[in-house]
Parts: C-alpha cells; sequence; structure tokens
C-alpha cells in the first residue's frame, strides 16, 4: 500500500482549523470502516504543534483527535503568550529604546519579539507527551515526525526528522534536513511567528517559523517516502484581498495593511504554490514516455482549505483578543484592516472552535475525494 503523509501548514491561530479538518476525515473513514493510517506527520507553525500531538498519540487515533479538538477548543490567548499589561510594557519599553537610543543602552539581550510565548511553552510541557513520539514510531503506527524551521544564522529551512528507520537526508536550495528526536523546542521553534514570537534555541542554532524560506512545504513527506498526500492549509481558495473601494478608503495602506499583505506572503503562500507545482508534475508525467516513465511518478493528493474567509471570522470574534493587544493593534492602522494580523493571535476558545467546525464541514465536503485517495 502507498504511504501517506499529512501535510500541515501554520498560520497562528488558524491551526484550530486544521484540527477540525483531521476530525471531519477521521469521521468520513469511520463511516466506511477504513483506517485512519498516516505514515509521514510534517508540520510547520501551527502545523507542527498539530502535527506532534497527532504523532504523539497515534497509537490511540481518535483519542489522539479528540485531544487534539480540546486542546484549540479550550485554548486561551494567556495560555499561549503574556498578556498582562506589565508583561507587554516591560517589552514594549526594551524595543523603544533600543530603537530611539541606536543600541546605547548596551543590552546584552535585546528585544527578540513583541510577544512573550513562555507561557506556550508551559502549556506545551503540560498536555503534549512528545517523549511518546518514540514508542509509536518503534511500534510501526507510523513512519516518521517532520517538523520544520528556518534557521537564522543562515536562513536555511531545517527540516528534523524523527523516524525509526534511516531515511536518507536531503539538501537543497536554501532547504536541508537533519534526523533528529523531535522536542518541545523544535516544535516552539517551528511555531515561532516572526517579530511577534521569539526564536527558539535548539543546540547551538536560533530557529524560527517554519513558512519561512520553505517554498516546498510538501518535500519534506514526499522525500520520506510518502506516495500520496493529504494537504491542509489555512487560506481559502477564494481569498481575496482587502479592497479598499470596497471601505470607501482611498488613502495609503496603512501598516496594518501591510502586515496583512506579509504575512500572507511569507506564512500562508507556500503550500499553495506546492500544490500547484505538484499539478504541473502530474500534468507532465501523462506526456512522458513509457520508457522514462520510471523516473517519475504521478503523486496524488487531497488538498483541503477554508471554504470561509478566516478573517472576516477573526473580525466577528476580534473583541474577545485581549485588550492590551487590541489596543496595539489599532494603532497600526484601521481595524477592519488587521483582520488578518488578528486571525493569527486570536487564541480564544470561540474563535477556535468556529475555525473546528468550518474545518470539520470542509472535511466532509471532500469525502469523495478522501475516499478515492485512501482506496487508492
Amino acid at each position: 500500500m502507498k504511504q501517506l503523509g499529512l501535510i500541515l501548514s501554520g498560520g497562528g491561530a488558524r491551526g484550530a482549523y486544521q484540527a477540525g479538518v483531521v476530525q471531519g476525515i477521521y469521521e468520513v473513514l469511520r463511516k466506511e470502516s477504513l483506517p485512519f493510517k498516516i505514515d509521514h506527520f510534517s508540520g510547520v507553525s501551527a502545523g507542527a504543534i498539530n502535527a506532534s500531538f497527532l504523532a504523539s498519540g497515534w497509537h490511540e487515533p481518535e483519542n489522539a483527535i479528540k485531544k487534539l479538538v480540546d486542546f484549540w477548543a479550550n485554548l486561551q490567548s494567556e495560555n499561549v503568550y503574556n498578556t498582562d499589561v506589565v508583561s507587554l510594557g516591560k517589552i514594549g519599553l526594551k524595543w523603544f529604546g533600543e530603537l530611539s537610543l541606536g543600541g546605547l543602552t548596551g543590552s546584552t539581550t535585546p528585544g527578540r519579539a513583541l510577544l512573550d510565548t513562555d507561557p506556550l511553552k508551559a502549556f506545551l510541557n503540560t498536555h503534549l507527551k512528545i517523549s511518546q513520539v518514540k514508542q509509536n514510531i518503534h511500534e510501526k503506527h507510523f513512519e516518521s515526525l517532520i517538523i520544520t524551521a528556518v534557521d537564522y544564522s543562515d536562513s536555511t529551512a531545517v527540516s528534523f526528522i524523527q523516524a525509526g528507520k534511516e531515511i536518507k537526508t536531503w539538501q537543497k536550495q536554501r532547504r536541508v534536513s537533519e534526523l533528529s528526536e523531535i522536542t518541545h523546542d523544535h516544535i516552539l521553534g517551528s511555531s515561532a511567528i516572526p517579530l511577534l514570537f521569539p526564536p527558539r534555541p535548539i543546540g547551538e542554532r536560533f530557529f524560527g517559523d517554519g513558512c519561512v524560506r520553505n517554498s516546498h512545504p510538501c518535500g519534506p513527506s514526499i522525500y520520506a517516502g510518502a506516495e500520496k498526500l493529504i494537504v491542509i492549509g489555512v487560506k481559502g481558495k477564494s481569498y481575496t484581498p482587502y479592497n479598499s473601494q470596497l471601505h470607501g478608503i482611498k488613502s495609503p495602506p496603512s501598516v496594518a495593511r501591510v502586515i496583512n499583505v506579509l504575512l500572507n506572503a511569507v506564512l500562508l503562500d507556500n503550500v499553495e504554490h506546492d500544490v500547484e507545482r505538484i499539478d504541473r508534475m502530474n500534468d507532465l508525467v501523462t506526456y512522458v514516455d513509457d520508457k522514462n516513465k520510471i523516473n517519475y511518478r504521478k503523486l496524488d493528493y487531497v488538498f483541503i482549505s477554508p471554504s470561509r474567509d478566516l478573517g472576516e471570522i477573526a473580525s466577528k470574534h476580534s473583541r474577545k483578543i485581549p485588550k492590551i493587544i487590541r489596543y496595539l493593534i489599532k494603532g497600526l492602522g484601521n481595524i477592519n484592516e488587521a483582520n488578518e494580523l488578528i486571525s493569527y493571535l486570536l487564541f480564544e476558545s470561540d474563535f477556535c472552535s468556529e475555525l473546528i467546525e468550518v474545518g470539520f464541514q470542509d472535511a466532509l465536503n471532500h469525502k469523495d475525494d478522501l475516499l478515492k485517495l485512501y482506496q487508492s
């Protein structure tokens, strides 16, 4: 049977959508009495958290999925980053002093991010038993867990692979792989959104969000042996940028608008581009003659992404974001232009629960594609 890879992209609080999709896939397969078989879990950013949750509990898939859904459904911003005025004030004053004085303060620990994510580290230590991954691989519940993060020392996307058998590592342009035992630090590094969340040390190096420099997010699972994929994105296919005419705004873009564009370009677009690349390669395979076809193969996949605009959903729940964060975002410009940014930081149960429901329904709507993939 062909090995299957589960690809989970990033997007901060949007990761709740992926939990709903996985729950929906399980329901589709359960009703057809098909096992939910995954051979390679691959995650970046928030997807790294989801992939690790699933891999650590995959000896009992139904329970693992329930725990993942419960994790997101009960999440609060205070579980991810410090939301009190004192903590944020200290960070703000440190940044202000360094930027305004040009480093004359002589600080040996310059500001590394706008938010302190120590609560997330403590939360994962409590709820995610990452050491179970090794046992689950040993018992052959799956083949590998792959977490990708960007190495800030040389801007290389590093895919850390934990596997039971020897997997050949690779080195591409700005993309490399390393065999490693995944820890909470790998997950925290991969999910460290640039500027917002601080880089995390792994050994002697500091790492950040796995979406950065990751032009081929489906690649690690393919290189590890996956012959078919389930790819879960967090950006809707019908996504359209904010329309200034729609809102009657004729002025230049605000900082909030610029941040929205950058976040989408850096963190969300890569998985869509990679799926398009797979489509092109699949089309080319049909033109390869039988003599040379041994060197090429068609890659079957199911790509599931939001049927609704998650930024708009975030706007509806934006008042749930911590007041100090909302205040700071308003300082960047029109709050309506900051929906994308808010959707990354809105780690609140009401918002996450709605994303879970959207993801669940989107998976059910892909029933035929999923059954075809699993029966191939």
